[in-house]
């Protein structure tokens, strides 16, 4: 399934956090890369932005980052 919503939401935040959990759950297509099938609809510029791999940027409460997601369950030496 694909989620649109828009950058500036903190829901959406919540929602794209929520589907990475469960990409690396259920090892969907993309989870080995924290990419998520989610995009932003405002600002166009931004409408890819989740489904890359980025660093964590500002400002922060505008969206989630893989690295919430990837290798949360990895101890610090197997990552």
């Amino acid at each position: 399934r694909t989620f649109v919503g828009c950058y500036f939401s903190t829901f959406t935040g919540y929602i794209n956090r929520m589907r990475g959990y469960h990409s690396q759950k259920v090892k969907a297509h993309g989870w080995d890369v924290g990419a998520i099938d989610s995009y932003y609809y405002v600002p166009q510029k931004n409408k890819l932005v989740v489904r890359e791999y980025r660093p964590i940027s500002g400002p922060m409460w505008a969206r989630e980052f893989p690295i919430g997601w990837r290798d949360l369950d990895k101890g610090i030496r197997e990552v």
